[in-house]
């Protein structure tokens, strides 16, 4: 799906933003390859250099980007920022709103967050990835779904620094798998406690901010639109 995006973004002439980007509109083919449908909300650039187009807001309450959402700037990092809330979704197992309590939701990212400044990457992960994958990439693909949803947009990647990352990741999993990657104790507590000031530091200022806006629009967590009907 990745590389999907990336050539909307960068291929297609002109360029597409798909607007829409979860993972209810994502389908898996008998080969596990990941597709992207429902193109109702995509917005046609006019030209390559365009950074962005003012329209009305649409999308999915949960996965759209607040920057977006409250300027009705869109730009190929409002993709980016849906895409980190997939990934997170990957990762974790978990819906955008994060149940903490019977009547309590948080969004997905405020949660890994919180799990993230604790120092604790296993209790995010997926228990049905079992030991299946290195604690190292977990630590690196949740790092990059949270930079994907930085504000303001201008310091999330693009989807073709995205593709890289998520590469390297998958090659060092194909390394383990081979027994040819050692995956070193103290260097993953090391990571860990450098990851958890990190994330304390960087995201203290404007985690308040982004956690109200990202609240708001997970409301019940229906997968309710905003904006236009789609085409």
């Amino acid at each position: 799906m990745d590389t999907g995006l990336e050539y909307l973004h960068r291929s297609c002439q002109p360029p597409l933003i798909h607007r829409d980007v979860k993972t209810k509109n994502i389908l898996l083919s008998a080969d596990l390859d990941a597709k992207i449908s429902d193109f109702g909300l995509t917005k046609v650039f006019a030209d390559e250099f365009m950074t962005h187009i003012t329209t009305q807001p649409a999308g999915t309450l949960g996965y759209l980007d607040p920057e977006y959402y409250n300027t009705s700037r869109l730009s190929e990092k409002s993709d980016v920022y849906s895409f980190g809330v997939v990934l997170l979704e990957v990762i974790t197992g978990q819906s955008p709103a994060v149940a903490i309590t019977d009547t309590e939701s948080i969004h997905i990212a405020q949660w890994v967050r919180q799990k993230l400044s604790e120092g604790n990457i296993e209790s995010i992960a997926d228990s049905k990835m079992g030991r299946e994958c290195d604690v190292n990439s977990v630590w690196k693909v949740t790092e990059l779904a949270l930079q994907c949803k930085e504000q303001p947009s201008r310091e999330r990647p693009t989807m073709t620094d995205v593709v890289a990352e998520l590469k390297e990741c998958l090659e060092l999993e194909v390394s383990r798998g081979m027994g040819n990657y050692n995956s070193v104790t103290s260097g993953t507590s090391n990571l860990s406690a450098t990851s958890a000031d990190s994330h304390n530091d960087a995201q203290a200022n404007d985690l308040k901010q982004q956690s109200v806006l990202e609240l708001g629009q997970v409301g019940d967590a229906s997968p309710t639109h905003i904006g236009p009907a789609p085409r």
